[in-house]
C-alpha cells in the first residue's frame, strides 16, 4: 500500500519537533558561548586594570607635593605606556589629573559608582557609560596616599569598545554557524521525520480497516527495528482478531436465532449448568438482572433449585424435560411451563432452558370452571323451581284456584330471575368480546340525572334518601357507549339502594378532577367486609348470599360495571366498612368534543 505524498500531520510533529529541539539547542550554546567570551574578556580587562591600579598605587603614594601641570603629564605618558586611562582624585572627589580629559572640565567624582565601593570596601569596580568620554568604561578605583598623608583614589579605566567589537564578531560567526547546523539539522529531522511517520501513516490506515472489520489487509514488516516489529504484531493480531471474530459471529448468530425464534424466557448454560446468555423475559421471570445472572450457576439465581433440577434430569437423560413450575418474589407464587433441551450441537453440551408464563391461563381456566358450575347453579335454581311448580300444577288433579295462582306467580318470577341471568350473561359476554374503541362522546351527567330520576321512587318505596350531588347543566363528556353507562350507573345506585336498610342514606356525586370525571356511590348500608372487597368483582361472588337473593340480584352486576370500566379505559375501586356503609368510586377519562 504506497502511501501519500501530502504531509502527514504525524509528520509534521515529528519535523517541527526535531527543528525546534535543534535550532532551541544551538541557540542556547551560541549564547552560552557569546555569554562565556565576554565574561571572560571582561574578567581580564578587570584583572589588568586592578594590577595597573596597584602599580601607580605604589608610584604616587608618599611623593612630595606635585604641580598639576607635571602631575597631569606624568599620568598621561603612563596611561599612554600602559594604554589605559587613569584619573587622579582627592578625597572630595576633585579631579587633580586625568589622561584622557582636562580635570578641571570634569565633574566632581565622588558619587561614582567604583569610588564610593573603594571608600567603603577597599578596592571599587564599575562598568558604566562615560558621559566624558562617550563610551562604555571598565573603571577599577583604589584608595591611595599622598605625602602629605591626605586621602585620595587612582582610578584606572578602559573602553570595552573593543570587547563589543569582538563580541558582535563571535555573534555574526555563531549566527552563520548555527544556520549551517540548523539547515544540515532540518534536513537531517525532514529524513528522521520521514522515516517515522510513513510506516506509521500506512499502520494508521489499515488499522482503521482492522477496526471495521476488514483483516484482509497486512502492513509491510520488512524493517528490523522496533516499528518493523510494530508492523508484525499487529498483523498477528488482526489474524487472531480475525478468528475471534467469526467465531463470536457464528456464536451470535446462533444465540440470536434461538431468541428471535421465542417470545418466552430463554436461558442457555453450560455442561457446569454456569448461564452462558439470558434474555430480559427470563431475568424479569427471576426478579433479577440479566447481567448479574451471567456467569452464575442455576442453582444461585434460584432459591427453591427447581431450574437446577429440571436442568439436572435432562442432562442425565440427554433428552427434552417438560415441567410446570412455581416462581416467588412476586405478591403471589406464578405458573409457568418449563421446557429444557439439551444443546448437543454445542462445544460444552450444555442446555437451553424456555421459561412460558401460564399464570394468567390458568387464572382464567379456573375463573371459567368457576364460571360455568356457578352459571349451572343459578340457572339450576329458578329451572328446578319452574320445574317443580309445573309438575305439581300437572299431577295435583283438583288443585285450588287460589293454590294455582300462587305457583304462576312462582313460575313467572323464577321465569323472570331465568330472563334476568341471561340477559346478564349476554351483556357480559359482550362486553368481554367488544374490544373496539369508542367513537361516540356521551354527556355522563344526563345519563346519572336520568337514572337517579328514575329510581327515586323505588328509593322512596324503601324509605331511603337517594340525592345527587352534581353541578346542573354541566355537560361532562366521555367517549363510549350510552346503554353501557347507563348500566353501569344504574347497577352502582340500584345496588346500593338494595342494601341499604329504611331509613338510610344513597348519596351520587359527579364531578371533574383535572383530565377525569370521578363517579361515586355512597350509601349507609350494612358494608362488605375487607376479605369479600378483593372478590365483589367476580361473577356470581355474592357478600351475603341469603339477602343477595332475597333482594333479586344475579351476582353479575358488578362483574358488568367492571368490564364497562375496563371498556371505556377507566378505574374503579370501593372503599367500606362493615355497619358504616359502601363508596364505590368510578374514574373515566374526560374528552374535550361533544357529538
Amino acid at each position: 500500500m504506497s502511501a501519500t505524498r501530502r504531509h502527514s500531520p504525524i509528520f509534521i510533529k515529528l519535523f517541527v519537533g526535531f527543528a525546534v529541539v535543534i535550532l532551541f539547542s544551538i541557540s542556547i550554546l551560541g549564547l552560552m558561548v557569546q555569554r562565556q567570551i565576554e565574561d571572560a574578556s571582561l574578567r581580564n580587562i578587570r584583572t589588568n586594570l586592578t594590577h595597573q591600579a596597584y602599580i601607580l598605587q605604589q608610584t604616587f603614594a608618599f611623593q612630595t607635593e606635585i604641580p598639576i601641570l607635571q602631575l597631569q603629564r606624568q599620568v598621561a605618558t603612563i596611561s599612554a605606556s600602559i594604554e589605559a586611562r587613569i584619573t587622579l582624585i582627592d578625597r572630595h572627589g576633585v579631579v587633580l589629573a586625568d589622561s584622557e580629559f582636562n580635570p578641571q572640565k570634569m565633574d566632581n567624582h565622588h558619587q561614582r559608582p567604583e569610588i564610593q565601593a573603594a571608600k567603603l570596601e577597599g578596592i571599587g569596580e564599575s562598568r558604566r557609560f562615560s558621559t566624558t568620554l562617550n563610551t562604555t568604561m571598565q573603571y577599577v578605583a583604589l584608595p591611595s596616599l599622598n605625602a602629605t598623608n591626605q586621602l585620595g583614589y587612582i582610578r584606572t579605566a578602559l573602553s570595552t569598545k573593543s570587547i563589543d567589537e569582538e563580541i558582535n564578531y563571535l555573534r555574526r560567526v555563531i549566527i552563520i554557524a548555527t544556520s549551517l547546523t540548523a539547515i544540515i539539522a532540518l534536513f537531517v529531522g525532514y529524513w528522521l521525520a520521514m522515516s517515522f511517520a510513513q510506516p506509521l501513516r500506512q499502520m494508521t490506515l489499515i488499522a482503521n480497516n482492522f477496526a471495521q472489520g476488514r483483516y484482509q489487509l497486512r502492513i509491510p514488516s520488512h524493517r528490523r527495528d522496533e516499528i518493523g516489529d510494530l508492523a508484525r504484531s499487529l498483523n498477528q493480531m488482526a489474524d487472531i482478531s480475525a478468528q475471534r471474530f467469526n467465531n463470536l459471529a457464528s456464536e451470535r448468530d446462533l444465540l440470536e436465532t434461538i431468541l428471535k425464534s421465542m417470545n418466552e424466557g430463554v436461558i442457555t448454560v453450560d455442561n457446569q449448568g454456569v448461564i452462558q446468555h439470558i434474555n430480559a423475559a427470563a431475568a424479569r421471570m427471576l426478579r433479577n438482572k440479566a447481567e448479574r445472572c451471567l456467569g452464575q450457576t442455576l442453582k444461585q439465581i434460584e432459591e427453591t433449585s427447581v431450574l437446577h433440577k429440571a436442568w439436572k434430569k435432562c442432562l442425565d437423560h440427554q433428552s427434552s424435560y417438560k415441567q410446570q413450575i412455581q416462581l416467588r418474589g412476586y405478591a403471589f407464587a406464578r405458573h409457568y411451563q418449563l421446557h429444557v433441551s439439551p444443546l448437543k450441537e454445542s462445544r460444552n453440551d450444555g442446555a437451553i432452558l424456555v421459561l412460558q408464563d401460564v399464570t394468567e391461563v390458568q387464572r382464567i381456566d379456573r375463573m371459567r370452571a368457576d364460571f360455568v358450575a356457578n352459571a349451572s347453579h343459578e340457572l339450576k335454581t329458578p329451572i328446578t323451581a319452574i320445574r317443580g311448580f309445573a309438575e305439581t300444577l300437572l299431577d295435583g288433579g283438583d288443585v285450588d284456584a287460589k293454590l294455582i295462582r300462587r305457583f304462576m306467580r312462582k313460575i313467572h318470577s323464577q321465569s323472570l330471575r331465568l330472563s334476568d341471568l341471561v340477559s346478564d350473561l349476554l351483556a357480559l359476554s359482550r362486553l368481554e368480546s367488544n374490544d373496539e374503541a369508542f367513537e361516540k362522546t356521551v354527556d355522563i351527567m344526563g345519563i346519572t340525572a336520568k337514572v337517579c330520576a328514575n329510581l327515586q321512587a323505588v328509593a322512596q318505596s324503601q324509605e331511603i334518601s337517594l340525592k345527587l350531588h352534581a353541578v346542573k347543566d354541566k355537560v361532562l363528556p366521555v367517549l363510549g357507549d350510552d346503554k353501557a353507562l347507563n348500566q353501569l350507573v344504574t347497577n352502582l345506585v340500584d345496588n346500593a339502594i338494595k342494601y341499604t336498610p329504611a331509613g338510610g342514606q344513597v348519596d351520587v356525586y359527579l364531578q371533574q378532577h383535572e383530565q377525569q370525571i370521578l363517579f361515586a356511590v355512597e350509601d349507609t348500608g350494612i358494608g362488605i367486609a375487607p376479605a369479600d372487597q378483593e372478590r365483589i368483582f367476580e361473577r356470581f361472588y355474592r357478600v351475603d348470599k341469603a339477602r343477595s337473593r332475597e333482594v333479586g340480584g344475579t351476582g353479575l352486576g358488578l362483574a358488568i360495571v367492571k368490564h364497562i370500566v375496563q371498556s371505556h379505559q377507566g378505574k374503579v375501586q370501593v372503599l367500606s366498612d362493615l355497619e358504616r356503609g359502601t363508596r364505590f368510586e368510578v374514574r373515566l377519562p374526560i374528552t374535550n368534543t361533544i357529538t
